[in-house]
């Protein structure tokens, strides 16, 4: 899934499937998280991530509101400027921010190696001189 963001539009989603754009006449994967044995599950992303690269969770927990809060402030940190964005260095080989290029246009994104560190948290928020709001947001990620 690649999110196309403009200064002027909300993100338009494109699914990609082996640099096509994908058949709209097929369904996005929705995996159920709700009283599944763990075989049918592993099974059933397996399948989702072979075929699509991406599906839907539902029955997940996470309430809509902090859902709200996440998309808001990943929208958020993306429009700091240039310089903020590469301080978001690399942790391991590749792990940094990736800014958009030649070859991949459409394509930005930040890395944080490991999301269960509240240190590796706080660094990443450090970085990118996020708000208490939007750190508030990054450290619900480990109690979800």
């Amino acid at each position: 899934m690649v999110v196309l963001k403009t200064k002027k539009t909300k993100p338009i989603i494109y699914l990609l499937r082996e640099n096509i754009m994908a058949d709209l006449n097929e369904v996005i994967p929705t995996i159920d998280l709700k009283g599944v044995p763990d075989e049918k599950l592993n099974q059933q992303i397996r399948e989702a991530s072979e075929r699509w690269g991406c599906f839907k969770v539902i029955n997940h927990g996470v309430s809509s509101s902090l859902l709200s809060e996440m998309k808001k402030t990943v929208t958020d940190l993306h429009e700091r400027p240039h310089e903020v964005k590469i301080r978001n260095t690399d942790v391991i080989l590749a792990s940094g921010y990736k800014p958009r290029s030649e070859l991949n246009p459409l394509y930005e994104s930040f890395g944080l190696f490991d999301v269960a560190s509240p240190q590796a948290i706080n660094t990443f928020c450090d970085k990118l001189e996020a708000s208490a709001e939007q750190r508030f947001v990054c450290f619900s990620l480990l109690i979800i």
